[in-house]
């Protein structure tokens, strides 16, 4: 980072210089700049989180009470499980149970739902 940089050399400087006050305001700076890029990484991640949630969201079908992911091919994947989106927004994929009754169940929190 320049800016990082740039307060280093001066920082430098003013140490030899016997500017001591000077010095501490720099690694202050320099400490708060740290701090900053920090926040600004966390804020990168969660955007990028809270968009492919809303991409998810957005590509959502509700169907014989399950989800399914819409895909830009025009294909769907799921079942998933309706319980464990609509509480945690979380997508676990059903596991197909009893094929000649046509249900599926959760892995995490045991709903069933009929088999498409």
């Amino acid at each position: 980072m320049a800016i990082f940089n740039e307060l280093k050399s001066i920082g430098k400087i003013l140490q030899e210089a016997g500017k001591i006050e000077q010095y501490k305001q720099i690694l202050e700076a320099q400490k708060e700049l740290l701090k900053m890029e920090k926040r600004i990484q966390d804020l990168e991640k969660e955007n990028r989180k809270l968009k492919e949630k809303l991409e998810i969201k957005e590509n959502l079908i509700f169907e014989k009470n399950a989800y399914w992911l819409k895909k830009e091919n025009g294909e769907r994947d799921g079942p998933f499980c309706s319980v464990c989106w609509d509480d945690s927004n979380k997508l676990i994929r059903l596991r197909v149970g009893d094929y000649q009754l046509g249900w599926a169940s959760c892995p995490k929190c045991n709903k069933m739902a009929p088999r498409q």
